[in-house]
């Protein structure tokens, strides 16, 4: 049980050096500090932009003009990030692997995190920011959509290459499918 503050404290120091490493992308940071808000002892406070999303995300307030709802894309954008449609950004590009890789790192560190989610109720509220986040990302598609019917440029509108884009899956790696083609021989 000594183990556990030292490990606290690690993650603690260490965060701030991987959010200077990376400034453009905060979740490395956020899940270095993961134990933090898993214990409590550092909270998420959800934003008031997503909270009114989440309370009506299909509403038409702000919805009169393309200034409005740029207005509303913009203060859904500051704090989601950048929607998929932003221009010079490659399909699926983003920094879910290296978020989830030290997601994965320090979560081994700790042992029994997950009960000490559950006893501090860290899970409950993961799960209300995630349903805020969700509700958020809903709205802003939502608002681009009319922004689109309404003839809106971007930002109260997707992107044209992103409209123009045809949906298509991910290249399959044929090693994986070997792999799994041995498993189902098995």
């Amino acid at each position: 049980m000594r183990l556990m503050p030292i490990l606290i404290a690690a993650a603690a120091f260490s965060a701030p050096a991987l959010a200077q490493q990376m400034p453009n992308d905060n979740s490395v940071g956020r899940a270095a500090t993961q134990p933090l808000r898993d214990t409590k002892i550092q909270k998420d406070k959800i934003p008031e932009v997503l909270l009114l999303a989440q309370s009506a995300p299909y509403s038409s307030a702000n919805t009169r003009s393309c200034g409005q709802i740029a207005t509303e894309v913009q203060k859904l954008n500051a704090v989601l990030g950048d929607d998929a449609d932003v221009e010079g950004k490659k399909k699926g590009e983003g920094s879910y692997v290296a978020s989830a890789a030290t997601r994965a790192a320090v979560n081994t560190l700790i042992p029994g995190l997950g009960l000490v989610r559950v006893i501090t109720g860290a899970d409950k509220a993961q799960r209300r920011v995630e349903a805020a986040v969700h509700a958020g990302a809903v709205r802003r598609a939502y608002l681009k959509g009319i922004g689109l019917t309404k003839g809106c440029r971007p930002v109260a509108a997707p992107y044209p290459a992103a409209v123009a884009d045809q949906p298509e899956l991910p290249p399959v790696d044929d090693k994986d499918e070997k792999k799994d083609d041995k498993k189902d021989e098995n």
